[in-house]
């Protein structure tokens, strides 16, 4: 695989991975709404940095990592799932406070410095996606070239970067332009839609358990 096709299959890679709408995505949508596309940058670069590590982890130890994840099941799904019902069961106590579409509150406040390991800390509960770039990198037959496994790493990273940002951009100009109505039933959507996913992710990892 020459450099520019490994760049190019790096990207199509990372696309593939970040384009299906889960429950990160939803989280950087409502990031980008409640904090604007400046105060949601660290977490959606968060979620791209985690896809790189993975990444590079699958592309330097290749199969020999699968075993290894495996293991842990069914923890990062429990984790994952437990973490997701807190943050939808937070987002529904904070929708249902007097005050709660004043979105230039959370704008204002100090703490989006803590919001990249939040998002990291999630992203990473999700050994499926190493288990993804693992699969693609022995689907490939031969081990790539240590410039070609760089590129290969870089084009994911480029890929899953463009695309949290476009969450949390999106997120921005639908908050931004949001009606008291819109504000109120956004935030009630996205966290009930977060709320399904932290239980599919439990009852999976149940399933996992019992298999």
């Amino acid at each position: 695989m020459d450099p520019h096709e490994a760049l190019g299959a790096g990207i199509v890679a990372g696309l593939a991975l970040a384009l299906p709408l889960g429950a990160i995505g939803i989280l950087l949508l409502q990031e980008g709404a409640s904090r604007g596309l400046v105060g949601g940058v660290p977490a959606a670069l968060a979620v791209a940095v985690v896809d790189v590590l993975y990444c590079a982890a699958a592309v330097s130890v290749g199969a020999a990592a699968a075993p290894l994840i495996a293991s842990w099941s069914p923890w990062p799904g429990v984790i994952g799932g437990v973490a997701l019902l807190a943050i939808a069961t937070r987002g529904f106590v904070r929708a249902a406070r007097p005050g709660a579409i004043d979105v230039g509150a959370d704008m204002r406040r100090p703490r989006s410095r803590h919001r990249f390991l939040l998002f990291f800390g999630l992203t990473a509960l999700n050994p499926a996606t190493l288990l993804y770039f693992t699969a693609l990198v022995a689907g490939q037959g031969a081990a790539p070239s240590p410039a070609g496994g760089v590129l290969f790493v870089a084009g994911v990273g480029l890929a899953s970067a463009t695309w949290q940002l476009v969450l949390v951009l999106t997120g921005a100009l639908v908050g931004r332009r949001a009606g008291p109505r819109l504000a109120r039933v956004t935030p009630l959507a996205g966290n009930a839609a977060v709320a399904t996913l932290g239980v599919v992710m439990l009852a999976g990892a149940w399933s996992a358990s019992g298999s």
